[in-house]
């Protein structure tokens, strides 16, 4: 009974629909990175879980804001004596003040999570179990900068209190989030903040060491808040300090080393499918049978090279589209993360895929768009098939700027010597195994000047 009373004459329904409103607006009214490759917030739940986590630069605030405006209420109501004289604990009214704020603030942060569930299954997306981590400790971050929030307007009940923790925390947030995101300058204490950067891949999810650190971490922030807020004494205040110091005690060497380690493949997303030499992930286990047979015939097209490839595999490392891609003189890697493209290509496009660079992919970041490296790759797989064509890959469109050198390039090439063709594949190989010297005028010497 007391608990429903809370419910409606508390802050908490409100606060709840704050975040249930400012984050479906981010998600639904503006076309940020969360709808684009390579980790769509409709690919994966762990990817969606890990969208609301980013998101959480907006949503902690309001959280703590919310708690400070309703930690207010006995001193703007005059009641704190008269409640100091009851013969009930202190805690008793506190533990249903903030179990209300709490699980209302909670429920919000779901309610989104289920309106992105039904997104990725309306999508065709990957759905698994792996986004409970993520989802669990960003409802116990939400909770604890409620009770935080309830404790601190409660010890100081001013005007100024629930603005000013709100702006402070949205300062801390953006500054850890541009830190992280912009400067990539890691640190551990930033993961006391349930702020992470965007996520940059659908096949992966938070290590368990940054699960752990956090989990504890919220949760002794959670208890000072708590006990914060039903302390009657300084001596109880004091000694509500304890729990948030034992906390960042335990998590923060717990947390990993350095930013290579916040990040870990999905468990289940990222689990390695094949057929034979043919591996995909299990997100995108329906392309296997897509590219089993164009894969096979591109590897055979392939053997002839010394040191051919003898495997494609899918890439389930976090993709970026500046950095360099990953490379492997024995393995044809293709990224259907990245390249949204493979994703609905033909048995031909696939087998273009594979055969592009000689089965090796451009020494320059995919957004870089280079024409060198962009023609030398696509003459390469028209060595094996007979006739150029455009790659189905991030980045392809700056081949209709360059269209015409290339397609020259390649009927120069096309005309040499069949030994003198061969040749210079295996050059071209060496070339972007090394990325040292220009792909195309390995080929072609002098085709873009």
């Amino acid at each position: 009974m007391v608990f429903r009373i809370e419910l409606r004459r508390s802050i908490a329904p409100w606060a709840g629909l704050a975040l249930v409103v400012v984050a479906l607006g981010f998600l639904f009214l503006l076309s940020g990175p969360w709808w684009k490759v390579p980790a769509p917030w409709t690919g994966n739940t762990t990817t969606t879980a890990l969208w609301l986590r980013f998101l959480m630069v907006f949503l902690w605030p309001i959280a703590v804001g919310a708690g400070a405006i309703q930690g207010m209420r006995d001193s703007r109501s005059g009641v704190v004596e008269l409640l100091s004289t009851t013969s009930r604990p202190g805690w008793h009214r506190a533990l249903r003040l903030a179990g209300a704020v709490g699980a209302l603030s909670a429920l919000g942060l779901v309610l989104v999570f289920v309106v992105g569930l039904g997104e990725v299954l309306g999508h065709g997306g990957f759905v698994s179990a792996s986004f409970l981590p993520v989802l669990v400790v960003g409802l116990l971050s939400v909770v604890a900068g409620s009770w935080v929030g309830l404790a601190i307007g409660r010890l100081l009940p001013h005007p100024l209190t629930a603005p000013a923790m709100a702006v402070l925390t949205l300062v801390v947030s953006v500054l850890v989030w541009a830190s992280g995101a912009l400067s990539g300058k890691y640190s551990r204490f930033g993961l006391l903040t349930p702020v992470f950067g965007e996520p940059q891949g659908m096949l992966t999810t938070t290590a368990t060491s940054v699960d752990l650190g956090q989990a504890v971490w919220f949760a002794g922030l959670a208890a000072t808040g708590f006990l914060l807020l039903a302390a009657n004494s300084a001596r109880a205040r004091v000694l509500g300090l304890l729990p948030v110091v034992a906390g960042a005690a335990i998590a923060l060497p717990v947390f990993p080393a350095s930013a290579d380690g916040l990040l870990a493949p999905d468990g289940i997303a990222a689990q390695k499918v094949c057929d034979g030499p043919i591996c995909v992930s299990r997100a995108h286990e329906d392309r296997l049978a897509a590219l089993a047979g164009p894969g096979r015939e591109a590897l055979a097209m392939l053997a002839k090279l010394p040191g051919a490839p003898t495997r494609i595999e899918e890439l389930t490392v976090p993709s970026s589209v500046i950095d360099r891609p990953d490379r492997d003189p024995g393995v044809v890697h293709l990224d259907f993360q990245l390249n949204n493209e493979l994703l609905k290509a033909d048995a031909s496009a696939l087998r273009v895929a594979v055969l592009s660079g000689a089965g090796l992919p451009g020494c320059t970041p995919p957004s870089h768009g280079d024409p060198s490296d962009l023609g030398a790759r696509m003459i390469a797989a028209g060595y094996f098939t007979g006739e150029l064509k455009q790659l189905p890959e991030y980045g392809g469109s700056w081949y209709r700027d360059k269209s015409g050198r290339i397609e020259q390039a390649w009927q120069t090439f096309h005309a040499l010597p069949a030994d003198v063709q061969f040749a210079r594949i295996v050059a071209l190989r060496h070339v972007l195994l090394t990325c040292q010297g220009d792909p195309l005028d390995t080929l072609v010497p002098g085709a873009l000047r």
